[in-house]
């Protein structure tokens, strides 16, 4: 394994610590670790109960507020943040890029660390990896936490999937900048800006670059992605759904969906957030979080 900037910011003396602080999350020079043929760039935070934390598309840093709110919380977490093949810092930039491989380097990633498994949690697109590497490897996930998965085959998803052909317009344009300035804008109003930098120096440029791979590769593959029962079956491990209060009846559908297929799944509500939750409210979300895992430890023991 070897070091690799995260490209939040300089490397700063120090900082491979593994302090619980929001701030040393983002300084932490990732680790980079050889899984399935490509370099997958990493960092772990803290020891307890291991949680492997999986990001949406477009910004590879989504999910660093939600881990610096965790980080201090009980019950004491070991949380294991890292880039998506061909996003961030990590390799891997070829199509297409199937959600069954996603789902192998998130099991391949654990391997790499000596993980024998660990609680998931992912966002959007990491939501739909989650559920993949839950059906493919129901012994390796303690418990699944799913902050508003994409699930195109609910009723409003033909609609939900329309309404980003503006977004599309622009990627075929080439309007990269453009593209990403219309998702998040859309979600976040004149906030966005703010929200997209309290992940790191330099995330709004790594968004760009990136969206790429969202508009190429990861939005034909959600379009087929199918969460099915007979695999569904084979989890048993606890399943927490977080979804924000605004989000709308496409995720409101989708965590229908989760309870038919999961019936122990649970569900906790944000308040006054939308699809941009991982962003508008980690608190809160990491409250919940770590309530839902102390109950699954607890399970567990």
């Amino acid at each position: 394994m070897t070091a690799t900037n995260d490209g939040l910011l300089p490397a700063q003396p120090g900082a491979g610590s593994t302090s619980p602080r929001q701030a040393d999350i983002q300084e932490i020079v990732m680790e980079t670790a050889r899984v399935n043929d490509t370099e997958i760039a990493y960092e772990v935070i803290g020891h307890g109960e291991p949680l492997l934390l999986i990001h949406g598309s477009n910004l590879a840093t989504g999910l660093v507020p939600i881990a610096g709110a965790l980080a201090d919380k009980e019950p004491p977490l070991q949380l294991v943040r890292y880039h998506r093949r061909g996003m961030g810092g990590s390799g891997g930039r070829t199509w297409p890029i199937p959600v069954r491989q996603q789902a192998a380097d998130a099991i391949g990633l654990l391997d790499a660390l000596g993980l024998p498994s660990a609680h998931v949690l992912g966002y959007s697109y990491g939501g739909v990896i989650a559920l993949e590497t839950a059906l493919s490897s129901p012994t390796r996930v303690r418990s699944l936490t799913l902050l508003e998965p994409i699930l195109a085959q609910v009723p409003s998803g033909p609609g939900f999937l329309a309404g980003m052909d503006p977004i599309v317009s622009l990627y075929d344009a080439g309007d990269m900048e453009g593209a990403v300035t219309a998702t998040f804008a859309g979600m976040g109003g004149h906030r966005w800006p703010d929200l997209v930098a309290a992940t790191g120096p330099g995330a709004l440029e790594r968004a760009v670059r990136d969206t790429e791979l969202f508009y190429r590769d990861e939005f034909p593959v959600l379009k087929a992605w199918r969460l099915d029962a007979a695999r569904a079956a084979a989890v048993k491990s606890p399943v927490l759904s977080v979804m924000g209060t605004r989000s709308g009846p496409f995720f409101d559908e989708g965590r229908q969906l989760l309870h038919r297929h999961f019936p122990q799944c649970v569900d906790v509500d944000i308040a006054d957030a939308n699809h941009l939750l991982n962003l508008q409210t980690p608190e809160p979300i990491a409250a919940a979080i770590a309530d839902f895992l102390r109950q699954s430890v607890h399970v567990e023991r």
